[in-house]
């Protein structure tokens, strides 16, 4: 259990994080959550593909079309097709790119974790979030479109 999302110790870190790549931020992330929490970010990602995998048909009457990882050639849109898409493809946890982490405004006994799913679009039309409480217990995720 944490005090304070400063206790994850992550900004001594990732202090030099402009210098390392994506997946060394992630994996840095990951140790921290995994040695204070006791969660990781697989558990994260997990959690996020349930939820679009039984949100699908809901989530893809948001959409006017897909883009099946922003290939315009495999434009998908009809709703069926993009369920379909969103259920088997984009709920991957590998989809799942972590964007931020910070305590949630409303609630500071939570961790708010933002992702972007890289399979619908280019990236930045199918927004994941996590809410972790202090002792590393996931009490919400969801998937939403944002277009």
């Amino acid at each position: 259990m944490i005090n304070s999302i400063d206790d994850l110790g992550l900004d001594e870190a990732l202090k030099d994080f402009d210098k390392l790549a994506a997946h060394e931020i992630e994996k840095i992330i990951d140790l921290a959550l995994q040695e204070k929490l006791n969660i990781g970010l697989d558990n994260l990602r997990s959690s996020l593909s349930e939820s679009v995998k039984n949100r699908a048909e809901e989530l893809a009457l948001d959409l006017p079309n897909i883009a099946p990882y922003n290939d315009y050639g495999k434009l998908l849109e009809d709703n069926d097709s993009m369920s379909a898409f969103l259920r088997d493809e984009a709920a991957k946890p590998e989809n799942w790119l972590l964007l931020s982490l910070h305590e949630d405004s409303k609630n500071k006994n939570l961790i708010k974790f933002a992702f972007a799913n890289k399979a619908v679009d280019d990236g930045r039309v199918l927004e994941g979030f996590v809410f972790v409480n202090k002792s590393g217990v996931i009490r919400h995720a969801f998937a939403q479109v944002d277009v």
